[in-house]
């Protein structure tokens, strides 16, 4: 059984979104005021991990901190898991910053170990996160050497016996009771630990000790339990400076969006609604959706309409973090054009519908409709862009003007009759009944007029022909 392990080392820190401020002197310090993460650049500048708030700053005047939050790394741990299993299963999470896996079975779709590691590197790229790993015989070895910076990927077991064994056993993650009770008896690293029966371990020490070096050995079994996530994207990115200004979210949420991407080209799918959530300093959270009538998978195209959305967005505190997921997907279907016509220009109508909408908003964006109704006012609306229009195949059109005036108004102009009358009398079936008879008819100034007369000889004028 051949495992691996990768330990997150700075996983708040590298998750986090800070732009242009990475590359200054940023930590993460926890509730004893401990160094516990810092940036590459605060190495450089003296600093390190278990030093006190008080020593940093001294040697770092321009030293920024946050509090250590272990929810956050655990989210960051879930989305680097849910990541991950695109390409390799058997995935144990160890939070809030390990991932365990289960590499042996993975081997035979693999040519070889180095192979699948190639795909695990490449894969944690778009992460930009810093991590130690190793592969182990067992998962707490996999786990042990990787936290101890081995970088070792190999399945000779031999290998990676001669590396744990050479280790402290003050690295074993053992009880520091424990450990202080082996050294007594001469027992510092794993190797002496190892060369001794387990018949004499168990006549001096507990049974928690046996079954710990039954599990590093790989004697024993070690249960652990698999991950499976959810087959939806849900993202977040965590600010380490407030932003005040909607359009500055523009680069976060476009890092996102790429994630986005990637997640839905590789299901082959497309998304018509995305939801962005806003969290801000005073926890009240703003949220809005992203609307794509014919559905993107690039981050581009969201791009271009989540920036066109943010111009209407308003918030009334910072942000501090924010979150992307989808709302509504499908699979992507293929469209064919003709040859001979090819497409017509580099905006499809649906495209045009989104940026509409992410524009000016759904509400405001509608299209003309046809009802089965003889009365032109009722006949005439207007109706959702993506509703789905009736078609009678027995209905025929008739002549119709391409204005309709909202309000019928008053004849005044001498005209002389082209066409007509056409009888309309409807509507009795839900109280608004109207008897008319409409004509065709062309003014003295040359303009072709739609007009009714009513049963009381009143004339009105209802349209206009273009």
């Amino acid at each position: 059984m051949l495992w691996l392990y990768l330990n997150f080392t700075h996983l708040q820190l590298d998750s986090s979104f800070c732009g242009s401020a990475y590359d200054g002197n940023l930590a993460i310090i926890n509730h004893d005021h401990q160094i516990v993460q810092l940036t590459p650049h605060a190495y450089t500048s003296g600093l390190k991990i278990g030093m006190g708030l008080g020593t940093a700053a001294s040697l770092c005047h321009d030293l920024q901190v946050h509090s250590y939050d272990p929810y956050i790394e655990q989210t960051k741990l879930q989305e680097i898991a849910r990541w991950l299993y695109l390409i390799t299963s058997d995935i144990t999470l160890f939070e809030p910053n390990g991932i365990l896996f289960k590499i042996s079975d993975m081997l035979s779709l693999y040519s070889n170990i180095e192979h699948y590691w190639s795909i695990i590197q490449s894969h944690l790229q778009s992460f930009n996160i810093r991590y130690d790993y190793s592969t182990g015989f067992s998962p707490f070895s996999a786990q042990i050497l990787s936290q101890q910076k081995t970088h070792l990927i190999t399945d000779n077991k031999e290998v990676l016996k001669k590396k744990l064994y050479a280790l402290s056993l003050s690295v074993s993650g053992l009880p520091h009771k424990t450990v202080e009770k082996l050294s007594r008896v001469g027992i510092e690293t794993f190797d002496d630990l190892l060369a001794i029966p387990m018949a004499d371990i168990a006549k001096r020490f507990d049974i928690d000790l046996i079954n710990y070096i039954g599990k590093v050995t790989g004697r024993f079994k070690h249960p652990v339990e698999f991950y499976h996530p959810q087959q939806t994207f849900k993202y977040s990115l965590d600010l380490l400076y407030e932003i005040e200004n909607v359009q500055w979210l523009e680069k976060p949420l476009s890092k996102l969006l790429k994630k986005l991407e990637h997640f839905l080209k590789l299901r082959d799918q497309i998304a018509h609604e995305i939801e962005v959530v806003l969290f801000l300093r005073n926890k009240q959270n703003t949220s809005f959706i992203i609307s794509s009538a014919q559905g993107e998978y690039l981050a581009v195209n969201w791009i271009n309409l989540s920036k066109l959305t943010l111009e209407s967005i308003s918030i009334r505190s910072p942000v501090i973090a924010i979150s992307l997921s989808t709302k509504r997907v499908e699979q992507q279907a293929s469209f064919n054009t003709d040859l001979f016509t090819g497409q017509q220009g580099k905006t499809t109508a649906l495209e045009l519908m989104s940026v509409l909408e992410a524009k000016l908003g759904k509400k405001a964006v509608s299209r003309p409709s046809i009802a089965p109704d003889p009365r032109p006012e009722i006949a005439n609306s207007y109706s959702s862009p993506l509703s789905e229009q009736l078609r009678d195949p027995l209905f025929k059109p008739k002549l119709r003007p391409s204005i309709l005036l909202p309000h019928p108004e008053r004849l005044t102009d001498e005209i002389s009759i082209a066409h007509g009358p056409e009888r309309v009398a409807t509507g009795w079936w839900d109280n608004n009944p109207v008897i008319r008879d409409y004509f065709i008819v062309q003014s003295h100034d040359g303009r072709w007029l739609w007009v009714f007369r009513t049963p009381k000889k009143q004339w009105f004028l209802h349209g206009i022909f273009s």
